[in-house]
């Protein structure tokens, strides 16, 4: 009877194990999987080291994209530096499209899937101008995990992972990178702040302290010196602003170990904002009211309180207290 059982149990265990080998399958690759790495590239021969230029219009708007020294410049406005992770990641996007998942190949649902004028166009262009690829990136499908994309110069429409829209087009945000600062923010010695209000100094001594120079002389606060730094040292802008009318209205300065200096001006407020410009630039940033804040601190802000030092009238007290309780122990012990 037991070696029955025991059969049973053994058919049961090894049913069950064949079982999650047919559905987990640890060793193999699933249908889905196979199918994506056997899919024929969108741009087979396109290659993200050869590109020079890539044009995106939206909205009947060009924004080109150029690359000058190994770097991305935003040519389309006045060479500024662009946004190159940004960049990086739609030319790594292109390059995995793959003729995959076919949605349409009729060319009146172009309009439907927004992968006509509708949508956004991009063009990338090697040194001598010759097109390597150019597709059109259409809205996003029902899952929202998905994007309508289509070849330029076929009708067939494609499903590509992703919200490609917000990737490829970068809206009021533009392509400009918007980083202000990027520096090691260990490497900072001095700092100083310049208002209506008031000079503030700050140096950092040999023991890793900050120490105010002015107004007062005082330890400074560690955790607001942090947060300066910490803003200050990877700060980006909220907003661009055209134009070149700007007047200054406070200063910030961080002086590093080999003497450069990152200074930051700013604006009186508006719209919530606070004009910022690097010195020495044209350009003028716009920093949020709670970002700006975060740089420029008081004196008050900034001082360290002193410990608390108990006075010598609290220590007799203390003594007088701690004999009385001894007093009360030894004479219960006593009785």
């Amino acid at each position: 009877m037991k070696t029955i059982q025991i059969l049973i149990l053994l058919g049961i265990l090894i049913f069950l194990g064949a079982a999650i080998l047919v559905v987990d399958n640890p060793w193999g690759k699933d249908e889905r999987t196979k199918k994506v790495e056997s899919a024929q590239e969108l741009f087979p021969s396109f290659d993200t080291e050869t590109v020079t230029k890539i044009e995106i219009t939206t909205d009947s708007t060009t924004t080109v994209l150029a690359k000058s020294s190994g770097q991305w410049l935003v040519e389309s406005m006045d060479n500024y530096p662009a946004d190159q992770q940004g960049i990086e990641e739609i030319l790594k996007q292109v390059k995995e499209f793959k003729m995959l998942d076919l949605i349409s190949k009729n060319p009146e649902k172009q309009a439907k899937f927004e992968v006509d004028s509708s949508g956004v166009e991009a063009k990338f262009l090697n040194s001598g101008s010759t097109i390597l690829a150019h597709v059109f990136i259409g809205k996003t499908t029902s899952s929202f995990l998905d994007s309508y994309i289509r070849k330029d110069g076929s009708d067939e429409v494609y499903k590509a992972k992703g919200y490609l829209k917000s990737t490829f087009d970068k809206g009021s945000r533009t392509w400009k990178n918007r980083k202000i600062f990027a520096f090691n923010k260990g490497d900072v010695t001095t700092l100083s702040m310049e208002s209506e209000v008031e000079e503030i100094e700050l140096q950092l001594d040999s023991e890793g302290k900050w120490q105010m120079l002015k107004p007062i002389v005082s330890l400074a606060k560690k955790s607001e010196i942090d947060q300066i730094l910490n803003t200050l040292s990877s700060l980006e802008t909220d907003d661009f602003i055209d134009g070149d009318s700007f007047e200054s209205t406070s200063t910030i300065t961080a002086t590093l170990n080999d003497g450069s200096q990152r200074i930051l001006m700013t604006a009186d407020e508006g719209g919530g904002k606070h004009p910022a410009k690097r010195d020495g630039e044209k350009q003028i940033f716009a920093l949020y009211k709670y970002n700006r804040e975060k740089l420029f601190k008081s004196s008050e802000d900034l001082k360290e309180e002193p410990p608390v030092v108990e006075t010598n009238e609290e220590n007799i007290e203390k003594d007088t207290n701690n004999q009385t309780q001894e007093s009360e122990e030894n004479e219960n012990k006593s009785n």
